[in-house]
């Protein structure tokens, strides 16, 4: 399998980096704003809309509009490009390009008020990270201290379904927090993991990125966890780090875009149902012995 280099900039980097789209303060924000407004879309489908219209209020698909919205769509509308599992790319339509019954306001205003975070999500979420090798405890931290990830020492190894796997990983949370907070601190040290700053020893999943220096490390941990937690619906103290950096710098810094779109993405996806644990942690029987 050939390894993904992170000196290698995707497309939507290059954009970031060369062209300079969303280097500014004030784009960026916007950006995220707007990947907030489209829960039920993944963190890069919203990007992507957000490049080809961004000024869209909601998008669905033509038969969603009809069956479910009682809307047809006008006939010459342009879709949006979208990607979809399994095939190349979807097609969606904004509110604008359709006629009929108005949308109800919890549609276009899904985060009126933020509620707290139902723990069916949370133990999902928990469940989860062994899928990726990551063994989560809790302690008894100070106020001030959320959690950490970091490489785990020795070779920690569990069984599941009668099978062994390594746990490169581990989490540790701060018990004294609540759900929210927890949650928050799970998003931000995934953030880390699935942008590449703890490397990548087992899973070609992600590029090592362990060079990174310190501010773009934080910049893109606090990013993905705001984009998880907004979406979710629950407020995140992501807002003071990344509201207080955007406030006093009219450029960000050289961030992965790429990196925490994806990230945002699979920690969705941890929390929406139980997820394999992967193959790559496996233990074969001959390497046991």
């Amino acid at each position: 399998m050939q390894k993904r280099d992170a000196k290698k900039g995707t497309g939507l980097d290059e954009l970031f980096l060369k062209v300079g789209l969303y280097r500014h303060s004030e784009d960026l924000r916007e950006l995220f704003l707007f990947i907030r407004k489209f829960p039920r879309l993944a963190p890069y489908n919203a990007f992507l809309i957000h490049i080809q219209k961004p000024g869209c209020q909601f998008v669905a698909e033509e038969d969603v509009w009809l069956n479910k919205y009682n809307r047809r769509v006008i006939p010459g509308s342009r879709p949006l490009v979208i990607l979809w599992p399994f095939a190349p790319v979807h097609f969606v339509f904004d509110l604008e390009d359709t006629e009929g019954e108005p949308l109800p306001d919890e549609v276009l205003h899904p985060f009126r008020t933020f509620g707290r975070l139902d723990q069916k999500i949370f133990h999902r979420l928990t469940g989860n990270l062994r899928c990726y090798g990551i063994e989560y405890h809790e302690a008894d931290y100070g106020p001030g201290m959320g959690g950490c990830i970091a490489k785990a020492k020795g070779s920690p190894i569990v069984r599941d379904g009668g099978k062994r796997y390594r746990m490169p990983y581990t989490m540790i949370v701060n018990r004294k927090h609540c759900w929210e907070e927890k949650f928050a601190t799970i998003a931000h040290e995934l953030g880390h993991l699935f942008c590449g700053h703890l490397g990548n020893p087992l899973m070609d999943l992600w590029p090592d990125r362990s060079s990174c220096d310190l501010q773009v490390r934080e910049f893109e941990a606090e990013s993905v966890s705001w984009l998880v937690c907004e979406r979710a619906g629950i407020y995140t103290p992501s807002e003071k780090y990344l509201s207080g950096y955007l406030y006093k710098h009219d450029e960000i810094p050289s961030i992965s875009l790429e990196s925490v779109l994806r990230a945002a993405g699979w920690i969705e996806k941890m929390m929406a149902g139980s997820l394999p644990v992967r193959k790559e942690l496996r233990i074969k029987d001959e390497d046991y012995k």
